[in-house]
């Protein structure tokens, strides 16, 4: 099993390409601090769970875009030939989709992590103060639902072709850009922006955050597409397995 990790390890992200693209998402975050998430959003303090929320968002499509690419390549024909040596061995398919998943997933999560960390120094610094409760409840809605689809779908679609896993990633940035309001993007930013305005009232004071329960059933159900997508790829694999002659 350690082997085998060590493995997938080696060929999915011991690659010049994948600390680079981290590199420029962090860049990209950095930018958004210092530019979007300083102004506040929908009239809130910078440093307010709105705020941060949409940060959050914005930083975590970048990952899941840079996630679901290395998932594509992966796939590649390339990959493919390299993932003949494991193949062969008695090494369960299961297994591998677990590891696959675990390697992929923590790279997504230790990106959105690394985001969480930055806005957090950012906004201690600046402002002198941060909500770090609020701030990681928006972590748990925004990235964990987006963990499990991204890798289940990604792995899910690669497996038959990894051009629709770029599809999938065209499918993460229309809904990112098309729809606002209720939360129903993937990345989750929009209901930070939107909500705010619903819920202020005449005085000019700061809207009281708060997480509806729309936005955590939407956020459930990207939770359940996700797993429901492995629990296809486990009954494939078992098919698979059970074909096998060998």
């Amino acid at each position: 099993m350690i082997k085998i990790f060590i493995y997938e390890f080696r060929i999915i992200l011991c690659k010049i390409y994948v600390p680079v693209m981290m590199v420029a998402g962090l860049a990209y975050s950095w930018y958004l601090l210092s530019t979007e998430t300083i102004l506040g959003v929908s009239d809130t303090a910078p440093f307010s769970g709105w705020s941060f929320g949409k940060y959050l968002g914005d930083t975590t499509l970048i990952s899941m875009l840079i996630t679901l690419l290395i998932i594509a390549m992966s796939f590649s024909e390339r990959q493919r030939r390299a993932g003949i040596l494991t193949d062969v061995t008695a090494f369960p398919p299961k297994k591998r989709i677990l590891v696959r998943g675990i390697l992929t997933g923590g790279f997504f999560l230790l990106c959105t992590l690394l985001n969480l960390l930055m806005g957090c120094i950012f906004l201690g610094n600046l402002f002198g103060e941060i909500y770090l409760g609020s701030y990681l409840l928006d972590w748990v809605l925004i990235c964990l639902p987006c963990a499990l689809l991204l890798t289940g779908m990604g792995m899910l679609l690669g497996r038959i072709s990894p051009v629709l896993v770029y599809v999938f990633m065209a499918l993460c940035l229309l809904t990112a850009f098309l729809f606002t309001g209720p939360g129903i993007d993937i990345n989750g930013a929009s209901y930070f922006v939107s909500m705010p305005d619903k819920l202020a009232g005449l005085e000019c004071i700061e809207t009281p955050f708060v997480i509806s329960a729309g936005y955590i059933l939407t956020r459930c159900v990207y939770l359940l597409l996700g797993l429901g997508a492995y629990i296809v790829i486990d009954r494939r694999s078992g098919r698979i397995r059970r074909k096998d002659p060998g």
